[in-house]
């Protein structure tokens, strides 16, 4: 604890240490910046990076910085930042960066509330050089427990009640900084799926795009009666997992022919290939919405089971790709479609054109660059 906090003392010292040069340099760097311009910071994910190659599409100069260590699950982006555990050199890194690259960016747009520092000190600079800050909540960082939990009380619609974050990518408290950093300094906030909304109720919800990959052939079976179900999670808690499994197992103790595939913090090379051999895929079937990975088994042309509240269910949606279900009736609907192979092929006939009709990255791209280019005329 004492080794603790005379590091996040050091660390203040060095910070202020820079607080002339910073003040000289916010003065002059005013005007210096990129033209229609905007730097997505998050941790080291694939996201971010398919987003800004969509928004160069369309005209933006969009960078990616990632912040942290490298991850086993992705490793492409614009910029890496990896910080030293030494306060002092921290400080010098974050003012290099900072000046070097950030503060050249009209837009700031913030990923998972994550921003170049922990401590926020670059914010202030930010505005006082009339940059935009977004803000973009894409799952548990914007998530209260205490709320979510005093609003569904059910183990099978509650993704905390077998959380596996262990309630530090909520409640941590650097998640808790930052996103109360975020929330100070925004000018603008995005939430990607609506079930956010119910901690972000003032923030814009901007649908996630599709990612831009080639669909899956033909059905996977090959007609040797053997069905592979695929299921991808970083955190098996908050997905129902563990439900998941024992629906399958059940099914297969009936006698059933399937070939379960669980992939577990996955490179995302290996989530598209596992997703692109199955024949139906399952995941989210605790949050109340769907997400990135379930956008791309539908992209892929896999029928994909998942769990939407009744109040986000559209015509659209219910007559999508999608097989919408609940932990209390998954074994059932599997069964269904393991029984009715004709019912499941019209679904994957029917899985990518439908997705990409829903995440039209055309569309959501345009929606995007409008609301960007509103924050730089405001």
């Amino acid at each position: 604890m004492k080794d603790e906090i005379n590091t996040k003392l050091l660390y203040k010292i060095a910070v202020f240490m820079f607080s002339p040069a910073n003040f000289i340099l916010t003065t002059l760097a005013r005007r210096n910046y990129y033209v229609n311009s905007v730097l997505h910071i998050s941790f080291m994910v694939h996201v971010p990076y398919y987003t800004v190659n969509i928004l160069r599409r369309h005209g933006v100069k969009a960078d990616y910085m990632a912040i942290g260590a490298k991850s086993p699950v992705w490793n492409s982006c614009d910029y890496h930042v990896i910080f030293s555990k030494n306060s002092f050199v921290r400080a010098f890194q974050e003012f290099v960066w900072f000046w070097g690259v950030v503060a050249r960016y009209e837009i700031v747009h913030s990923h998972f509330a994550i921003m170049l520092t922990d401590s926020g000190w670059e914010l202030p600079l930010l505005k006082k050089m009339n940059r935009k800050i977004v803000v973009h909540y894409r799952g548990c960082h914007i998530r209260g427990r205490e709320r979510n939990m005093r609003l569904h009380h059910d183990n099978d619609y509650n993704i905390c009640h077998e959380c596996d974050y262990n309630g530090q990518s909520c409640a941590g408290d650097s998640v808790v900084r930052q996103r109360n950093l975020g929330e100070k300094f925004k000018d603008l906030c995005f939430a990607t799926t609506p079930d956010l909304l119910d901690f972000a109720p003032d923030a814009i919800l901007l649908p996630l795009f599709a990612p831009e990959i080639r669909s899956a052939n033909s059905a996977a079976n090959n007609g040797n009666g053997k069905v592979t179900v695929a299921h991808v999670t970083a955190h098996p808690g908050i997905e129902g997992t563990n439900r998941i499994k024992e629906a399958i197992e059940s099914l297969v103790k009936q006698g059933y022919n399937i070939e379960f595939k669980f992939l577990h913090f996955a490179h995302h090379d290996e989530v598209l290939k596992t997703f692109a051999s199955a024949d139906l895929a399952i995941g989210k079937m605790k949050m109340g919405y769907y997400a990135n990975a379930q956008i791309e088994s539908m992209s892929l042309g896999i029928p994909t089971i998942t769990y939407v509240r009744p109040e986000f269910m559209t015509s659209e949606l219910q007559n999508s790709g999608f097989i919408f279900t609940d932990l209390k009736n998954l074994e059932k609907t599997i069964k269904y479609y393991l029984d009715n192979r004709d019912a499941l092929q019209a679904k994957r006939t029917i899985a990518r054109e439908s997705i990409l009709k829903i995440h039209n990255n055309e569309e959501i791209a345009k929606q995007l660059v409008n609301y960007y280019e509103r924050l730089r005329n405001s």
